[in-house]
Formats: structure tokens, sequence, C-alpha cells
């Protein structure tokens, strides 16, 4: 009943075509979501769009 597992070991390589549009992409401008300015503690935290949720809630978190 039990299966066992394989571990299998890969490598991951970059073609030639790959290469080229990673070149060509340009990256996303930043772009400001929300400023929290923290008065007692007299910090400033900038959050931008596209930020990871779970970053985003650890940074929540710390302010309280």
């Amino acid at each position: 009943m039990n299966k066992k597992q394989d571990i299998v070991a890969i490598s991951l390589h970059q073609t030639d075509s790959n290469i080229k549009e990673s070149v060509n992409k340009t990256p996303q401008e930043l772009k400001l979501a929300c400023r929290i300015k923290d008065v007692a503690g007299s910090r400033d935290l900038y959050i931008y769009n596209g930020i990871d949720k779970y970053i985003l809630y650890t940074l929540l978190k710390e302010l309280e």
C-alpha cells in the first residue's frame, strides 16, 4: 500500500531564446500603493504595488 517515493536531482538551464526574452523585458516601474506614518516610533512605511502578501502581513504586524 505504501509507495516508496524517489528523490530525483534536476538542473535547470536557460536556453538562448529565454535569455533574449529576459533581456528585452523592462522592469515594471514601482508604484506607491500607500504610505503609513508611525508617529510614536517616528517611522515611515512605504508599500508598493506587487508586494508579497506575507511580507505585507509581517510589516503590518510589526507596527502593532
